[in-house]
């Protein structure tokens, strides 16, 4: 197996979410007692979040109609054969709202602070991903980034979440995530991926068929799968 370039680590990233701007998010009434107690809340957390985030930058080759293998490390998934068909570079990543603020959500009682913690991580998780894509885009010339993320996709199961693990090498422990044998991380406000530039945006949405997904982006297209992935003479 050649030999890996090592993991970009991105430790250094703000989290300065004001209360005032998750207020909407939260049906919470500016100036009423639960905003308050809210914005108490987000600043013990803003004191003590390290949302973090990692990159590699690796090259791709396709096999058969089913396999890619980046860095050395071989991934199953037709979808990505075909997204990675022109694409000589990737860059798999892993980001996290940092272990800090899963050890604080565990001192807090009471369903509403629980359900606020649990929203706060999800922002901090977000203050990494917008790091990391930043970053990217000053290193790709086209702003069309797209992504892959293993369990999004039947085509791409949860299971392929080791393989991610082993191409990113010692960057999860460099950032504080742990992969449990379910395959869920720790922290659970955690992401990995593939992200890579094309001129045809990809969203895993267009290809899923969940109903009623609060974090659907785009609608399903009911025939991409047929005319772009599943087309023989590809």
């Amino acid at each position: 197996m050649k030999s890996r370039r090592d993991a970009l680590i991105l430790d250094d990233i703000a989290f300065a979410v004001k209360a005032s701007q998750c207020f909407e998010l939260l049906r919470l009434k500016p100036g009423s007692r639960h905003a308050d107690e809210f914005a108490g809340l987000l600043a013990e957390a803003r004191g003590l979040a390290r949302p973090r985030a990692a990159f590699k930058v690796t090259t791709v080759q396709t096999h058969g109609d089913d396999c890619v293998d980046i860095d050395g490390v071989r991934f199953t998934s037709r979808i990505m054969r075909i997204n990675f068909e022109n694409v000589p570079v990737v860059f798999p990543f892993i980001a996290t709202c940092g272990h800090e603020l899963d050890t604080w959500s565990e001192t807090l009682t009471g369903t509403l602070h629980l359900f606020w913690a649990d929203t706060i991580r999800m922002l901090a998780l977000g203050a990494a991903m917008s790091a990391l894509e930043e970053h990217l885009r000053q290193r790709v010339p086209s702003s069309k980034l797209s992504t892959m993320n293993p369990g999004s996709l039947e085509d791409w199961p949860l299971q392929q979440q080791a393989e991610l693990f082993d191409l990113l090498g010692s960057a999860p422990d460099a950032i504080g995530v742990r992969l449990k044998e379910n395959h869920v991380m720790i922290p659970l406000k955690s992401a990995t991926g593939i992200q890579f530039v094309t001129e045809e945006k990809f969203l895993n949405c267009r290809l899923c068929p969940r109903e009623n997904c609060q974090g659907r982006r785009a609608p399903y297209d009911v025939t991409l799968y047929e005319t772009k992935y599943n087309n023989p003479g590809r």
